[in-house]
Formats: structure tokens, sequence, C-alpha cells
């Protein structure tokens, strides 16, 4: 999602354009946080903290995976004239965003994920 936050969100404008900065670029943040609590944990055996303001890690990924999913929801029925590559990607990435939020907190039910 972070990279087609570059292409082309509306007709020749990125997410980051100043017309649509902040709020398209929310979705990329959204994931970008995600994905970087995941890695650190997973892959650099970061040690984080079990809570951030006494909201889980996974709660925190199910809170942003549902807000990037409602502003998907809300580009994808906005009309903003011909959507282009960087939005469609963006709209897939948030509503993906949800699903892999709600799939990680199925697996730490489980106890899959130590």
């Amino acid at each position: 999602m972070l990279i087609f936050s570059f292409l082309n969100f509306a007709p020749k404008t990125s997410a980051w354009a100043s017309g649509l900065f902040p709020i398209a670029t929310l979705l990329p943040l959204y994931g970008l946080v995600m994905a970087l609590q995941i890695a650190l944990t997973k892959f650099a055996s970061v040690k984080l903290p079990d809570s951030v303001l006494g909201f889980t890690w996974e709660q925190v990924h199910l809170a942003l995976g549902a807000m990037a999913a409602l502003m998907a929801i809300g580009w994808l029925l906005t009309d903003t004239g011909s959507k282009q590559i960087g939005q469609w990607f963006e709209i897939l990435g948030g509503i993906a965003l949800v699903v892999g939020a709600v799939l990680l907190q199925r697996e730490r039910d489980t106890g899959a994920i130590g």
C-alpha cells in the first residue's frame, strides 16, 4: 500500500499531494504501523510492551484495520472521478488490513503464535 500510495490516487496526483494529505495517506500509514509492529517482534525479535495505552497489540491492529477498511469503503463509494491505480490499491489494501487483523486475532486466540 505504501508504494502504491505514490502512484496516481486521483487524476494526476498521488495520495501525498496537498489536496489529499492527510486523509488519503492514513491508509498506508495504518498499514505501515501494523507491518512495523509485526516485523519488529517477529523478525527482529524486539520486545515491545504487551499493551499500548491499555490495549493489546491485537486490539490495536483490529482498530487500525477497521478504520482502514471503513476509509477504503468510503473511498470506494466517494465520487472522485475516475479511480486511478493508486486509489484501487489503497482500497484493496485497506480491506486487506482488516482481514489480516482478524486473522491475527484468531491466531493469537488459538495460541498458534507464541
